[in-house]
């Protein structure tokens, strides 16, 4: 703490001479030096919209948002998930419910994307969101505007729900209420942000209702575009408001913009995020660098790779592969590439249009696609109510029969052997009783058994 004081104390003594000396020098003190940040080094962009920009009106005019703008049709989003989404996705999705008035969560089950946007499109929907997760949590998200698209794919990073936000004197946590928010786009001024901004914006309603005092914020800085969900309050002087946070917080990456709605196999992509992106001249070099090196390393590993199978007839995988294969097994099964399960980059690959079906060259039968016959957002099915009742009324049956015809195994009933129960309880007459073949003991205790 000492060490801390004094390095301060020296600093400001250091700035105040260097203040002396500049009032000393006057005119011919240099010139002060403005400090060097990521924004003040960055290169021109040449697609930087200036204002009244006759091309760029024109071309908001005829977009996919136009009829929005133009209130032609009123935002009503779908919200849904990752096929058998866990718990924190669920949570987030209900989070963006609260955010967006309008907004519908439903199930995907297992149904494709693909499927879910034609579904989307004949319930006229306006837009798609779907919030994909990894390892349980959410990680990506997708907006897809309906129904001409575009579709845009964003990360996800610093996801904080509205409990877990800090509640400290600054900055205070409060409920959401139903009141339409008021829309904050900033720092959208390429092309593309203006293609990204608009997309935002058709999520909300037309008009904000003002005295709800909801705001919700689109911050775009250094390509990071950071969600902030607040509500102002004036102080009794009315001059001056305090921002009370309602949640959820959390941070996106534009990964691709795509024309159309989703289609990763066949679409057109407007815009894709590269890895040397955004970063200096040096740096962009030092990247294609490394990644000519490695393809040069790959090439000549695949041509070895080929020579040595041209050679010997097969590569040798070891022991291994004399082990587990033999003949034509060796090639394995007909999987398509890229038809693997799992949280993948590709946010196709969270369908099941990939799974492996069989193969045919060995024999098998395809497996069929599983469809739903109804659609996500339905009831369920009447044969699967007919299909439960029966098979309530089975295992009543079979718990019944459990349960009375097997009382050793339950405890609850017990039969006794015959040698366990006395002369008495059985009716049978002791030795010194009268003989009971005498017809004149029928009134008698023991009497005849005739």
């Amino acid at each position: 703490m000492f060490h801390f004081c004094f390095s301060f104390q020296n600093k400001r003594a250091r700035q105040a001479e260097r203040e002396k000396l500049r009032e000393a020098l006057g005119d011919e003190a240099p010139a002060k030096e403005v400090p060097k940040t990521i924004e003040s080094t960055r290169e021109y962009d040449e697609t930087m919209v200036q204002e009244n920009d006759d091309e760029v009106e024109h071309d908001e005019a005829h977009d996919e948002f136009a009829e929005y703008f133009n209130r032609e049709v009123s935002p009503r989003v779908l919200i849904t998930m990752s096929p058998f989404a866990k718990k924190t996705t669920w949570k987030f999705c209900f989070e963006l419910n609260k955010c967006i008035p309008n907004a519908e969560i439903y199930s995907r089950k297992g149904v494709p994307l693909k499927k879910v946007v034609k579904q989307a499109i004949s319930k006229s929907y306006t837009d798609l969101i779907v919030v994909h997760e990894d390892q349980k949590k959410p990680n990506g998200i997708i907006f897809c505007h309906l129904p001409e698209g575009p579709t845009a794919y964003f990360k996800i990073n610093s996801l904080k729900f509205s409990k877990d936000i800090p509640a400290t004197p600054a900055s205070r946590c409060g409920e959401s209420s139903a009141h339409n928010p008021e829309i904050v786009l900033n720092n959208f001024n390429t092309r593309l942000g203006h293609s990204i901004a608009r997309m935002f914006a058709c999520l909300f309603p037309h008009d904000p209702k003002f005295h709800g005092r909801r705001v919700v914020t689109f911050h775009n800085q250094r390509d990071y575009i950071f969600f902030r969900h607040h509500r102002y309050e004036f102080k009794k002087e009315g001059k001056k408001a305090a921002l009370l946070e309602l949640g959820p917080r959390f941070t996106l990456r534009l990964k691709w913009l795509q024309k159309g709605t989703f289609d990763t196999k066949w679409g057109e992509f407007e815009w894709v995020l590269k890895i040397i992106e955004g970063l200096d001249k040096t740096a962009q070099s030092e990247c294609v660098f490394k990644w000519m090196l490695s393809r040069r390393l790959a090439i000549s590993a695949a041509q070895q790779l080929r020579v040595r199978t041209q050679i010997g007839g097969r590569a040798s995988l070891g022991p291994l592969r004399h082990r587990l294969a033999w003949g034509e097994d060796a090639l394995g099964p007909n999987v398509p590439v890229g038809g693997k399960m799992g949280a993948q980059e590709n946010p196709e690959l969270h369908t099941y249009d990939g799974v492996y079906r069989g193969t045919p060259s060995k024999g098998d039968t395809l497996v069929p696609d599983f469809v739903y016959r109804t659609t996500p957002n339905q009831t369920t099915y009447i044969d699967r109510c007919v299909t439960y009742f029966i098979s309530a009324l089975l295992w009543g049956w079979v718990t019944y029969h459990m349960y009375y015809h097997s009382g050793h195994i339950f405890g609850h009933y017990y039969m006794p052997y015959l040698h366990e129960f006395s002369d008495e309880e059985l009716g049978i007459p002791p030795d010194s009783a009268p003989d009971p073949e005498y017809w004149g003991n029928h009134g008698k205790k023991y009497g005849t058994y005739r």
